[in-house]
């Protein structure tokens, strides 16, 4: 290993599975007069965040925001900096090389996701704007402006590079289409009453977006008929930071909060959680499903990676399942009887 970073830092943020389920991590230093950043590779996921045990580590020269896989050995990178940046995971797994970065947005670029053609990245942040990027020209080909603040969240369509979705510190969801003249349209326009946080395509209909609030509410919206949404939960007591749908049971959200808690919830008929998790002693920040989707690892503030296995909930038993429907205003109960 080569340059590895001698300590962890302690605000992990963002998670993702490699297919063959190695973990690729990014980390912030949010103390002190600098804050720096770093990029982990644990070809064992059980050993994170243990430095020692790395297959890889660099270090950056500000926070990691996000950070998406392009392929399996290539991923782009938000950066607290302001700049969007491209490295390289070499064929051994070992070693991090930046491949290139720029410093389109004036200021913090929160979020970012690949396109479906993986030759197109959609960036957003606290300059309120959204860049299109080709990865292989590295420029930033086109900039959006609808939003009026802080840009929290974007996601790409799976299928289509042309449509993405977006959520912002003004309170509003976008769909985006760079097809059309005037690209943007709200989504939940009317339902979303707090700020949205977190966005994403809901896996087993590509019509369906979900979208989590800094409430702690979570919102799914059939595109084509927006008169209410198709679920209206309230898994967190605080802010959702990000959203995952599993791979296998595609009817499984995952979500993280500033509650500390991690949930799975059953879209399958009405919001159903059949897995919750305490164990976090500060904000959760990061996600993500292993490929084969029984497995999901977490992470936050708290400088923990935490492993759940739902791989023994084929069917939510009674006792798993929890009611999600708004009571008066306050989160629903959500452990199990013991």
């Amino acid at each position: 290993m080569v340059d590895v970073p001698a300590a962890m830092d302690p605000h992990l943020e963002v998670l993702r599975s490699r297919a063959d389920g190695s973990l690729i991590m990014g980390a912030s230093r949010l103390t002190g007069r600098y804050w720096t950043g770093s990029l982990w590779h644990f070809q064992d996921p059980s050993v994170a965040p243990h430095v020692e045990q790395c297959t890889a580590g660099v270090q950056t020269e500000a926070g990691v925001a996000d950070l998406q896989l392009i392929n399996d050995h290539q991923l782009i990178v938000a950066s607290d900096s302001g700049a969007v940046e491209m490295w390289q995971l070499s064929e051994d797994g070992e070693a991090f090389q930046t491949l290139w970065y720029s410093y389109a947005h004036d200021n913090t670029v929160h979020t970012i996701s690949v396109a479906a053609d993986s030759n197109t990245a959609v960036s957003g942040g606290a300059d309120a704007s959204i860049k299109i990027w080709d990865l292989e020209t590295k420029l930033a080909m086109r900039t959006l402006k609808a939003h009026t603040a802080t840009i929290w969240s974007i996601s790409c369509n799976p299928l289509d590079k042309h449509v993405f979705l977006s959520c912002a510190q003004d309170g509003r969801a976008l769909l985006w289409d760079t097809r059309k003249e005037k690209p943007a349209c709200n989504v939940g326009k009317g339902f979303i009453g707090s700020v949205p946080t977190c966005i994403t395509w809901s896996a087993h209909r590509q019509t369906d977006v979900t979208i989590g609030c800094e409430t702690g509410e979570v919102m799914m919206f059939e595109l084509r008929d927006q008169s209410q949404p198709v679920h209206r939960w309230r898994p967190h007591t605080r802010t959702v930071h990000r959203l995952a749908f599993s791979p296998q049971e595609t009817c499984w959200l995952a979500s993280v909060s500033d509650d500390c808690d991690v949930v799975v919830t059953s879209l399958q008929t009405d919001p159903n959680i059949v897995y919750q998790n305490s164990d976090h002693t500060d904000m959760v920040r990061g996600v993500s499903w292993s490929p084969a989707g029984q497995q999901l690892l977490s992470c936050g503030w708290d400088t923990k990676v935490l492993s759940h296995k739902l791989s023994g909930f084929d069917r939510p038993s009674p006792t798993q399942q929890m009611d999600c429907n708004l009571l008066n205003g306050e989160a629903a109960s959500r452990k199990p009887d013991q």
